[in-house]
This record gives structure tokens, C-alpha cells and sequence, in this order.
């Protein structure tokens, strides 16, 4: 029996923090080690991490919002003598490995290193966008004092040995993962009940933050061009804040396109099983996303996934038998394949099929957890397991 440090940097209901709970969690039911968690910030998944192990949150404030946010905040309100407390207790703890699972989290998991002497896993699911804000000098410099890396795709492995010298033997990717369990959430018929939408209406689909990464112009320029071809389409987009500055600049994009009948933005939702239910399609219109959860649970649900290329990692997990990998932002083509699918029922079926059995047999914790394990017991001393 061990005990396993993990670092984040937020606690928010994202992809990084959800495959490290689910991670953490895995450990806890499958082994004999104990976790703790140390936070840059905190987040609404705070009680949930809590139920595994100790919780250090350095940053009591709220999380900013964006990365450049998050980055660049002076840490004013955290006194140099409750992170001292803090790195106390964990050395107490004895840790054997540390984990840190985001590129930002780095500079904690080297300090806390240098302090414990022991071996340092980074889980990186970042590419470009993030080190318009983050250092990536500074990034390759802490770099030198990881152990091992592992990236969530092909594309941040890939985007990571471009400015940091990793030998071949010291990285793996391991894709990111879901839990796999079924969704909560209220039928799909609800959903479109809900929303105003014809029972016997076509759906697309999005689920993302409100980001120009994320690409909610791009969705609309596809809904466009769909709906002039099948005038019944609707296009619903899950995310977001309805009071926040660029909600309101989209919903004027809609009303001038003349969509509002046909395009949603329906903000945050908790519940999300009765919306992936209800898509037909799911689009992915990310500038950049390096291996995105929604994309896998869509593809749970049996949803076919339309993206673009050089645009992270999900064209490594659609291929060309799980939906369709286009251009880069050429929204002709993306309109294309989704009106193709769109009229072509048994072939959305058909690669709908391909994305679930994919993410059921390559890309849950019951497959994933075992691998991420392997690479920890390999960094303990004296290889110890559970």
C-alpha cells in the first residue's frame, strides 16, 4: 500500500478535473493505495474529490474564468504561510508518486517534488491555445524535473516534443477517457418538449464552454447553411452563460441570420443524457480541442461526430468510420456531411455504432484506469502495489 499525491489546478465540472476524479476514484475501489488532492483552485467538484481522500485547496477564491484568467492571477489572497501548511501536511502524508494532471498545475507539482524527492507523472490535455497565455518556456523548463509524461492524444504528444525534449521512453500517450456509466437526465422527448422543439424534428448538437475556441461562429455559419436545405433542422448548443457578453453577441448573430426559430443556445444544463439522446448529429466546431469528453459521450450515445482536422485530437478517435473529419474550419464541407447524415439515417446509425463500441472498448476508466495505473506502480519506489 502507497499513497499517491495528485495535483490540479481546478476543481471545475471540466475534462481535466473529471478524468482525474474518475482516476482517483478507480484507484480508490481497485486498490489499496490511499489518494490526497492538492488544488490551485477550488470547484464544484470539491465534495466529490473529498469523498476519496484529503482535499488542500491553496486558492479559497473563485476560479477565474479563462486560462489567461487563471494563469496570470496573482495569488494575493493565499498567504505564504497556508501554502506552507499545506506542503507540511503532505510531506507527512509520505507520498510515493506525485500526479499532476494539467499542464498549468506543473509549477505546484515541481515545487512539491523538490521538496519530496519523489517522481513526478504530468497528464497533459493541452495544446496550443493554452500556451498563448502559459508560459511555454517556462512550461519546458519545469519539464525537465518530470519523470514521465502522458498525453491525452497523438496531437498534444505530438504539440509537446515540438518545444520540450521528452526521450521516446519517458512518454505514453494514454487517450482521455470517461466513466462510461449511463447519464442522468430526463428523456429525449422532454428535452425537445422543454426547449419548444417538434417531436419528429431533426437535432444537432453541441456542448462546450462559450469560447471562440470552442467555435459557437462556426456553428452558426453550419446551421446555416443545413437549415436553407432542410428548413425543419434545428441546432442546439449546450453551454455557456445567458448573461455573459458573448451569449448575448450570438444570440444577435441568430436574430440577424434569421434563425432564431432554428438555433438554440440553451446555456449550462446538469443534466445532459436527454440531450445527446436527442441529437442526430454531434458537431464538434472547436478551433482547437485536444481529446474533448462531450465528443465521447456523444459517441456513447451513439452519435455520429463531424470535426475538423488539425484541430486536436478527436480526428485520431472519428477516423473515417465514426462520422467525418473535414477541413480546417471549411464550413461548406462540415454542412455537407452533416446534411449527408442528416438525410442518410442508416448511415448515422452505422457511424454512430463505430463511436460506441470505440469509446466502450478504448476510452472508459474500465480500460484506461489500468493503464494510467500501470505507468504509476512503474514510478514507485521499489515498485510498490497494491
Amino acid at each position: 500500500m502507497a499513497h499517491l499525491l495528485f495535483v490540479l489546478h481546478e476543481a471545475s465540472r471540466t475534462g481535466a478535473p473529471f478524468t482525474q476524479l474518475h482516476l482517483m476514484r478507480w484507484i480508490k475501489q481497485n486498490t489499496n493505495h490511499t489518494v490526497s488532492l492538492v488544488l490551485m483552485w477550488g470547484g464544484d467538484l470539491e465534495p466529490e474529490f473529498e469523498k476519496l481522500g484529503p482535499v488542500y485547496v491553496l486558492d479559497h477564491g473563485i476560479p477565474a474564468v479563462t486560462i489567461k484568467e487563471r494563469v496570470i492571477a496573482k495569488w494575493d489572497r493565499m498567504t505564504s504561510q497556508r501554502k506552507k501548511s499545506i506542503f507540511k501536511a503532505i510531506q507527512k502524508e509520505d507520498p510515493q508518486v506525485i500526479f499532476a494532471n494539467s499542464a498549468v498545475s506543473l509549477d505546484i507539482a515541481v515545487q512539491l517534488k523538490l521538496i519530496l524527492n519523489k517522481k513526478l507523472i504530468i497528464n497533459v490535455h493541452e495544446l496550443v491555445y493554452t500556451f498563448f497565455y502559459y508560459s511555454k518556456e517556462n512550461f519546458a523548463i519545469n519539464s525537465k524535473h518530470v519523470d514521465y509524461f502522458v498525453p491525452g492524444s497523438y496531437a498534444v504528444k505530438t504539440y509537446l516534443q515540438s518545444f520540450c525534449s521528452i526521450p521516446e521512453d519517458k512518454i505514453k500517450v494514454v487517450y482521455d477517457f470517461i466513466d462510461g456509466h449511463a447519464l442522468s437526465g430526463i428523456p429525449a422527448n422532454e428535452v425537445k418538449k422543454k426547449h419548444g422543439i417538434p417531436h419528429a424534428a431533426q437535432v444537432v448538437g453541441a456542448i462546450a464552454s462559450l469560447t471562440p475556441r470552442k467555435g459557437p461562429d462556426v456553428f452558426l455559419s453550419v446551421a446555416y447553411k443545413v437549415i436553407k436545405n432542410i428548413p425543419d433542422a434545428y441546432f442546439l448548443w449546450v453551454g455557456g452563460k445567458p448573461e455573459a457578453a458573448y451569449f448575448k453577441e450570438l444570440q444577435h448573430d441568430i436574430q440577424n441570420m434569421g434563425l432564431e426559430n432554428r438555433v438554440l443556445f440553451v446555456g449550462e444544463q446538469k443534466d445532459l443524457k436527454g440531450y445527446y439522446d436527442m441529437f442526430d448529429v454531434f458537431l464538434l466546431t472547436s478551433r482547437e480541442d485536444p481529446f474533448p469528453l462531450v465528443c465521447l459521450e456523444a459517441a456513447l450515445a451513439g452519435k455520429p461526430i463531424v470535426c475538423f482536422e488539425n484541430s486536436g485530437g478527436m480526428p485520431e478517435f472519428v477516423q473515417d468510420d465514426a462520422g467525418f473529419v473535414v477541413p480546417y474550419l471549411d464550413t461548406d464541407a462540415m454542412a455537407d456531411k452533416t446534411l449527408l447524415l442528416l438525410k442518410d439515417s442508416a448511415l448515422a446509425q452505422a457511424k454512430g455504432q463505430v463511436a460506441q463500441q470505440r469509446v466502450e472498448d478504448h476510452h472508459t476508466i474500465r480500460t484506461i484506469g489500468p493503464a494510467m495505473y500501470e505507468i504509476i506502480s512503474q514510478l514507485m519506489p521499489n515498485k510498490k502495489q497494491a
